[in-house]
């Protein structure tokens, strides 16, 4: 007979169970430190922000006038395109077109945006001329008197109606447009931070301005609306002015244009969901001031946070936080009718956050890459604005609001997933954040943006970026430390923590590391 035996179970040692948990544990232990690190690295560190905050306090200071000049260029673009809390006259041309009635002055601004970046070189002369900010002013005063004229005409003579309002819109629309040229010549130059907190008190001083105009009667409203120009231009001017002129209008003139295909896409996208927001703002809410207020604020407020206290790089602030608030915005309106208010605040913080990112990365892509800012931001915002286009003929080609504002919501989503890649943080600005140095122009500049580029990824702190940049340069030990100001042995450790994360055991190696990331970005 034969007995069938039970399977034997092989039972685990004791020596095998403490080797497991020998092995287990640090590697428990070194996951947690990795993630701590992550969310620590996302955030500067107290001493930085300190210095955020005083780099934020110097750069209003030093130009103020630049704020406020920005601050009104905001506003009158609040007043007349994107939320147009006291001119919902009807358009003179309703009856021919069902677009919407800022129609003529974006295509008047697309024409200059994509006119002055094709002869980039020639505008500085125009720029630079002393008749120019004349020009410009009167201009814009011209074109919002007749903008403000025309609905006072359209009951006695429609076609002078007609010929005023396209007229008062072309004016407006080019001379907007060249403040716009203008105030990022500007940015380019004082570097993407500096937009930032510029961009902050500017959108501080638009907002309530305009929640101020709107507690008056429309003809107040009007009136300011003619004479904002004034004061607009001479304070552009005084802030041009303060700045060297040689250095400032010849930017980008030695260096031969690339186009930013992916910066540009972003825009259009973004427009897009402008042009969809807009139209969505005026047909529910009308003139009302406090709604689009409150999401202007909310954007001042993520901003300057930003700013100050967070140091993720342009790939992280604009596909993953600016894009996906703009989505979620349209996602409440569509499906939570009782939440209305708060999409609404998701659109607008998302749009003004997207838009001032967008400058700051104008900044970036003058000052940090070399390219003319004429040429890049007036390819950007010709790109938004067309997609601004886009989206209102999308509004009226779509009746159904609430699939329209569904669709749009997965566009967004969509183009920030496909638009953020790899390749982009390999070799492109996302790597880069708006804190960041800029890197010096010349034959220095590969290899400067290259590491920015390293240190972002390798999630350096602001000291060892520091220490970092000078070894790259072949700085010994004591000449860091003198330029630091900082003992030796701190430049030695943070040497070792600099190999440590790059995964290289000499200076030789990182340089060779570095020189090989600024070759693959050259070709």
């Amino acid at each position: 007979m034969v007995v069938e035996c039970p399977p034997l179970r092989r039972q685990p040692s004791e020596t095998h169970d403490r080797a497991m948990t020998c092995y287990s544990i640090p590697a428990l232990q070194a996951a947690q430190i990795r993630e701590r690190e992550t969310v620590v690295n996302a955030f500067n560190r107290l001493d930085e922000q300190r210095r955020n905050l005083q780099q934020f306090k110097n750069g209003i200071a030093a130009h103020p006038f630049l704020s406020i000049g920005f601050g009104l260029y905001w506003m009158q673009t609040v007043l007349l395109f994107q939320s147009p809390y006291l001119f919902l006259d009807p358009s003179p041309l309703a009856g021919l077109s069902s677009l919407p009635k800022g129609t003529i002055v974006l295509v008047a601004s697309v024409f200059t945006y994509v006119l002055w970046s094709m002869r980039y070189r020639h505008v500085n002369r125009i720029s630079e001329a002393r008749w120019f900010p004349i020009a410009l002013c009167g201009a814009l005063v011209l074109g919002a008197l007749l903008y403000c004229l025309y609905p006072s005409l359209l009951s006695g003579n429609r076609d002078l109606a007609v010929l005023t309002y396209l007229t008062g819109s072309i004016l407006i629309g080019c001379g907007t447009a060249n403040i716009c040229l203008e105030t990022g010549r500007v940015f380019g130059f004082l570097g993407p931070l500096q937009v930032l907190f510029h961009g902050s008190a500017a959108l501080l001083i638009g907002t309530f301005g305009a929640l101020a105009l709107s507690a008056f009667p429309g003809e107040v409203g009007r009136v300011a609306l003619v004479l904002m120009p004034v004061p607009m231009v001479a304070c552009l001017w005084k802030s041009i002015r303060g700045l060297p002129a040689r250095e400032l209008y010849g930017q980008g003139m030695q260096i031969e244009v690339r186009v930013p295909t992916k910066f540009l896409v972003t825009s259009f996208f973004q427009g897009l969901g402008l042009g969809v927001m807009h139209s969505f703002l005026i047909s529910s809410f009308g003139s009302s001031t406090i709604v689009v207020s409150m999401g202007y604020l909310a954007a001042v407020v993520l901003l300057f946070f930003c700013a100050v206290a967070v140091k993720n790089n342009f790939d992280a602030l604009i596909y993953r936080i600016g894009f996906p608030l703009m989505a979620s915005g349209f996602f409440i309106v569509s499906m939570l009718e009782p939440a209305l208010f708060v999409g609404v605040l998701g659109l607008d913080a998302g749009y003004c956050f997207l838009y001032l990112m967008q400058c700051s990365l104008c900044a970036y892509l003058a000052k940090g890459l070399g390219q003319p800012p004429i040429w890049i931001i007036g390819t950007g915002t010709a790109c938004l604005l067309a997609g601004q286009f886009v989206g209102s003929v999308v509004d009226v080609l779509v009746p159904d609001w609430h699939a329209l504002a569904i669709f749009t919501a997965f566009v967004l989503l969509l183009a920030a997933l496909f638009m953020t890649s790899s390749r982009n943080i390999r070799l492109g600005w996302g790597a880069v954040s708006p804190g960041a140095s800029a890197p010096s122009t010349g034959s220095e500049n590969g290899l400067a943006v290259a590491c920015q580029m390293l240190a972002t990824e390798h999630r350096l702190s602001k000291r060892e970026t520091e220490v970092f940049d000078l070894v790259v340069k072949g700085y010994s030990r004591k000449a860091i430390a003198r330029e630091l100001n900082i003992a030796e042995e701190t430049v030695k450790t943070h040497s070792g923590r600099i190999y440590q994360k790059f995964l290289v055991h000499s200076k030789q190696e990182l340089i060779e590391l570095v020189a090989q990331r600024a070759t693959a970005m050259d070709n």
